[in-house]
């Protein structure tokens, strides 16, 4: 379960909306809970209310790739490691992409290219000759840090604060063994690269104003990642791409442009709607 957690009358305002939003999406057991009955499931937490997501879980991510992996294996697809596309053309019969694979130039010929290059998606439908700019697809940078909890772990379930525009905020995260991650703290970068840069202070301090106890633990840095948003600094909200580009004449071609964070537990979703692209609209 998840608790989604207001300190603050203005924030449960925002807990209303998101209450409003869960409901018209028909997630199931949603409930407002009061600060006695948030201290009955997790006494280390203080706050004026919470919604209780019952149905919310945890997943590790390395279990789901590696099962991902293993089935495409499965399926006889190819996994061609160590790979760079460098070009994409247009041909009479589909696509020609050309690049380098463990060190040897190749060319192969497709029917249908399906972009999901995470990072490197707005490359791959630049190469193409999409206007990244006209068609908002330019990817922002946005880096992520977290910390990790030592010892006896402060909650069992997942907390999270009222998300704002750029993200979810730090929040608290329960593993499979058991262990608490704090994160992310996050910012825009201009290049890739994985040092946690945010401070222990920074944690210390955004998590504090829910779990005052916090100062009590020890936390060390764990890890960073890098989310390929399409929204800028103080841009509005800007969801997933995912299409077929038809209207720009490029029959074949699906775009995966933008997913970040929560594109990995949705993947077998966003996989079946790809799937529907190609069988509805490609195969037929």
């Amino acid at each position: 379960g998840k608790l989604i957690v207001a300190k603050s009358e203005e924030e449960t305002n925002e807990l209303d909306k998101l209450m409003k939003l869960g409901m018209e999406k028909n997630i199931e057991g949603l409930k407002f809970l009061e600060k006695g009955e948030v201290m009955k499931l997790e006494p280390n937490v203080r706050v004026e209310k919470a919604i209780y997501v019952p149905s919310t879980g945890i997943i590790e991510p390395t279990d789901l790739m590696y099962y991902f992996y293993s089935r495409a294996i499965k399926n006889r697809a190819i996994i061609a490691k160590e790979t760079e596309v460098r070009s994409i053309k247009k041909t009479d019969n589909g696509y020609e992409l050309s690049g380098t694979s463990v060190g040897e130039k190749f060319t192969i010929q497709a029917k249908t290219v399906i972009n999901s290059a995470g990072l490197y998606s707005d490359k791959i439908a630049e190469m193409i000759g999409l206007n990244l700019d006209k068609l908002g697809y330019r990817i922002q940078y946005f880096k992520v840090d977290y910390f990790r909890v030592s010892g006896e772990p402060p909650v069992k379930m997942l907390i999270y604060p009222v998300p704002d525009n750029a993200g979810l905020g730090i929040h608290l995260t329960p593993d499979l063994t058991g262990s608490v991650k704090l994160g992310p703290n996050a910012y825009y970068v201009n290049n890739i690269d994985y040092k946690v840069e945010s401070s222990e202070k920074e944690f210390r301090e955004s998590v504090s104003k829910f779990i005052h106890s916090i100062i009590k633990y020890e936390i060390n840095v764990d890890s960073s990642g890098i989310r390929p948003k399409l929204q800028g600094p103080g841009e509005p909200f800007r969801d997933f791409v995912i299409k077929h580009e038809t209207d720009n004449d490029l029959f074949g071609f699906i775009n995966l442009i933008g997913i970040e964070s929560p594109g990995l537990t949705a993947a077998p979703a966003i996989g079946k709607y790809v799937r529907e692209i190609y069988e509805n609209e490609i195969k037929k």
